[in-house]
């Protein structure tokens, strides 16, 4: 028999060696702006282990994310600043994020962020990488990606 912690450290390692889909949509066209700061994309670094590029790949999932799953950052307590308001975003909660590192398409790295303003945090996702990538998987609104949760611990 499967005691309740061994039960859930088995339901964790299945969830992060499940593939995750959701479809390309357009964003809001903030993303370049908002991480052009050598400070966001260092933080960004810091948080996910890897360097990103300007920009993020906004995807709906197919199915709601598990967020118990991911990291979670309070954005004042690492000196993230945003205005929503600037983006025409109504939005009075606490500003932050779920992350953590994914391999989209079994071959990039990248992160996966769920910022707490979005409509519905568990399904509204925008993946971060090295690499451009709508560019590089050639994708287009409504084209699905793929991706896997990457056991930080390792690689």
């Amino acid at each position: 028999m499967t005691s309740p912690v061994n039960g859930e450290v088995i339901k964790r390692a299945m969830e992060k060696n499940q593939v995750y889909r959701g479809i390309v949509k357009t964003g809001r066209g903030a993303g370049v702006a908002e991480m052009s700061s050598p400070d966001v994309l260092e933080r960004f670094k810091l948080l996910l282990g890897i360097p990103v590029i300007p920009g993020t790949l906004n995807v709906d999932l197919d199915q709601p994310f598990d967020l118990s799953l991911l990291d979670y950052v309070n954005f004042a307590g690492i000196g993230f600043s945003i205005d929503l308001a600037k983006q025409g975003i109504d939005y009075d909660g606490e500003l932050g994020m779920h992350y953590s590192r994914v391999i989209v398409a079994d071959t990039y790295p990248a992160g996966i962020v769920f910022f707490t303003w979005v409509d519905d945090p568990y399904t509204d996702a925008e993946l971060v990488s090295p690499y451009h990538l709508r560019s590089v998987l050639n994708l287009q609104d409504g084209d699905t990606v793929e991706f896997r949760l990457v056991d930080t611990e390792q690689g």
